[in-house]
């Protein structure tokens, strides 16, 4: 009789079971997670603003200076260019890849910076000139967003 018991016990408290997900706990965490997501999001916004750096570069032979790339985007888009710039910011290892920030003194609508994504890594303060293709318009999610970026950028010698 007690074994039925304890069966009829079991089977009641699984069924009444709503899942992995259910529970008070869940709400709470998932609300947390959301709240924090959003924190990120608006950390990574105000930090994405690199400061502009006093540069003089002179572009080479076959580059595309970056506040030309910035003021006429959408013709450089899916194309692949090169660029030549200072380091102004490096963020290494996210999404598999490096974040370079490079700038070389030109702008457009108070726009200088431009972002590249690399496998090879750079210092801040280093000239460097690299080819990539150019993507527009990238989302990432939470506040990462690039209205131009170069990609696969590899550095020529």
């Amino acid at each position: 009789m007690r074994k039925i018991l304890n069966i009829l016990l079991i089977t009641v408290l699984v069924l009444s079971c709503k899942g992995p997900k259910s529970g008070p706990l869940v709400k709470e965490t998932f609300d947390n997670n959301a709240q924090n997501n959003e924190v990120a999001a608006k950390a990574h916004q105000s930090q994405s603003v690199v400061a502009k750096a006093d540069i003089r570069l002179e572009p080479c032979a076959d580059c595309i200076t970056i506040g030309r790339l910035l003021a006429d985007k959408k013709s450089f888009s899916g194309k692949t260019i090169k660029v030549k710039g200072v380091v102004t910011k490096v963020n290494e290892e996210i999404m598999d890849r490096n974040w370079i920030h490079v700038q070389d003194g030109t702008e457009a609508e108070g726009n200088y910076d431009l972002t590249v994504t690399s496998d090879q890594k750079v210092t801040v303060g280093e000239t460097v000139t690299f080819e990539g293709k150019i993507a527009l318009d990238k989302d990432f999610g939470y506040g990462y967003f690039y209205n131009v970026l170069m990609e696969e950028g590899k550095i020529i010698r």
